[in-house]
């Protein structure tokens, strides 16, 4: 039987975080987008989303010459799609600042060494 290793660990709590905020996001979008939970939604994805906004979107946006989108009433799955993109941002800055920090702890450890 396999176990899941120290390493994979991570990789599966990440994609987790990941399928759970994309899959609450479905539901509420599904719900018809009720008020009670636009709060939960909104930090369930947060800074990812807002990085996603405005370094991606806003920015497109202006390139294109858009015009400001009316929301439509019925269903669509771009908030759920933009939940999970906003969760993707956060674990890839969570995936940075632990690469980073090895990466300083090397380097300490090296020049104590000299």
């Amino acid at each position: 039987m396999n176990t899941i290793g120290p390493r994979n660990r991570p990789r599966l709590v990440a994609a987790g975080y990941i399928g759970l905020v994309t899959l609450a996001a479905l539901v509420h979008e599904i719900a018809g987008r009720p008020e009670s939970g636009e709060g939960v939604m909104i930090l369930a994805a947060w800074p990812g989303s807002i990085m996603l906004l405005l370094f991606v979107l806003y920015p497109l946006d202006l390139l294109t010459g858009g015009t400001p989108a009316t929301e439509e009433a019925g269903f669509s799955l771009l908030n759920p799609l933009f939940q999970g993109a906003g969760a993707l941002v956060n674990v890839l800055i969570v995936w940075s600042i632990v690469s980073f920090a090895r990466h300083f702890l090397a380097e300490a450890r090296r020049s104590r060494i000299r």
